[in-house]
């Protein structure tokens, strides 16, 4: 065995005896990793589960990749429909300005439910000023 896959095993053997529940190849790895005097058998036992672990390693690698990559498109979609809402309720909230009919559609809106109370907490204002729109479009 090189010195590079000595380093690794150490790392292993340590990171392993830390475990609560080790699989049975870490438990392996502890009890060869620790052994002084190991056997040219040993040391092949040894490196194939070297090997196998530096493989789980790179799979657990690209999974975690694929699940980053996962979250940012998902993450990129929420973004983007947020922004969306965004938009269409600046336009209708400017329209609602100029038009007594899309203030009318406003206030149902208000009215039916489709705003939570605490959001109507947030718009009051808007919405106050809306209804004095409204009035006063009336009162012409």
């Amino acid at each position: 065995m090189n010195a590079k896959d000595i380093e690794y095993l150490e790392q292993l053997v340590s990171r392993f005896e830390g475990f609560n529940s080790p699989t049975d190849t870490q438990k392996l790895l502890i009890v060869l990793g620790n052994k002084e005097d190991r056997t040219e058998d040993d040391d092949k036992k040894v490196s194939i589960l070297l090997k196998a672990e530096r493989k789980a390693e790179e799979l657990h690698q690209a999974r975690q990749k694929a699940r980053d990559l996962v979250g940012a498109e998902k993450q990129a979609a929420r973004k983007l429909e947020t922004r969306k809402k965004v938009i269409w309720g600046s336009a209708l909230k400017t329209a609602s300005v100029n038009n007594a009919q899309i203030a009318q559609i406003m206030r149902q809106l208000w009215n039916d439910g489709f705003i939570s109370e605490a959001d109507k907490n947030v718009v009051r204002a808007d919405f106050d000023a809306l209804i004095t729109y409204e009035r006063d479009e009336f009162d012409r």
